[in-house]
């Protein structure tokens, strides 16, 4: 099973409440320093790429094979209960390519997504992803990280975060005059400061969707915060497990706290300003349109989550025709 994305849509706040169903476990990798939720494998370990996006060490770590990847401690607890699965949490899985341009100079676009590679190995793997408003979940990332010791000399401020929107935005609109939509969403030439590209949702849910169809659950933060028994429940029945039916249980969901919440940090450094969030909108309106055409052709429900970047568009995708007005 793979929690594959994305960063601050509630990643860590889902796993931990997988983690409290005893036929799923995590394949920890403490020996390595690897995390409870994240092995970082596909996308870094394997390539012989830092684990962390804001490690620079002077010497890259070497490449990770396959078998030593099997060697965690989830691997035994299967051992222990068949029936136990393994969750992956890494949510950069939907969306880290780092370095393919390296790997495969001349190719306009990577040859392959994360979505290939772990297909080729577990063809039946289960795969989630939980989404937010794109506008939102990138001002929720742009206060986390400078929550860190290693950005915290940074002076950051919904002004600071307005010109980054700017220019991100511009740079990305940029590379699509010239190159496709997967060449920019997969770049490795994008700021670490504000990672745009990961809110274009159609390019990485199109990627894992053709290659996993049924296996691949696409989920909201609206719906699992409104809801998190329902949320869960839809989980276990995608993964084929049983729902536990435990007053304990149920309680504990309910009245557990939401993990890596940003609520005082974002008061510190206070609301996305109403301009900034018009910009944010009108520039993601065009990509959820299309995610919303490509849903449906999955019959997949497409989530009221985004209707403030969808009101902005009148556009005609796959002779489809997407008119959403201003409230």
């Amino acid at each position: 099973v793979y929690l594959a994305g994305m960063p601050k849509c509630g990643t860590t706040d889902l796993f931990q409440k997988l983690m409290w169903h005893p036929e799923l476990s995590t394949q920890s990798h403490h020996t390595d320093g690897g995390s409870e939720k994240e092995t970082v494998y596909w996308t870094r370990k394997r390539v012989g790429r830092p684990g962390s996006f804001m490690a620079n060490p002077r010497v890259p770590p070497p490449k990770q094979p396959f078998s030593e990847f099997l060697l965690g401690t989830g691997a035994e607890r299967v051992k222990s209960y068949k029936d136990r699965r393994i969750v992956d949490g890494t949510p950069s899985l939907l969306w880290d390519l780092g370095g393919w341009e390296t790997r495969y100079p001349g190719l306009d676009e990577p040859p392959y997504s994360n979505a290939d590679l772990i297909h080729a190995v577990t063809p039946y793997a289960k795969i989630l992803a939980i989404l937010r408003n794109p506008t939102d979940r990138l001002y929720s990332e742009y206060i986390y990280f400078w929550k860190g010791s290693k950005m915290r000399n940074e002076v950051r401020s919904p002004q600071t975060f307005h010109m980054d929107v700017r220019r991100e935005t511009t740079k990305f609109n940029r590379c699509l005059e010239s190159n496709s939509l997967r060449n920019c969403c997969y770049s490795s030439g994008y700021s670490l400061r504000l990672r745009v590209a990961l809110g274009v949702y159609i390019c990485y849910i199109r990627d894992f969707l053709e290659v996993f169809g049924d296996n691949f659950l696409v989920l909201t933060i609206n719906e699992y915060h409104s809801n998190p028994i329902n949320t869960l429940t839809k989980i276990f029945d995608h993964i084929g497990i049983y729902k536990p039916n435990t007053e304990e249980w149920q309680l504990r969901i309910e009245t557990s706290e939401t993990l890596n919440e940003n609520g005082d940090t974002k008061e510190e450094v206070g609301e996305m300003l109403d301009e900034t969030r018009e910009l944010l909108n009108q520039f993601y309106g065009p990509h959820n349109s299309e995610l919303a055409v490509f849903f449906k052709r999955f019959s997949i429900s497409f989530c009221l989550i985004f209707f403030d970047t969808l009101r902005y568009n009148s556009i005609t995708i796959n002779n489809v025709n997407l008119t959403y007005k201003k409230k």
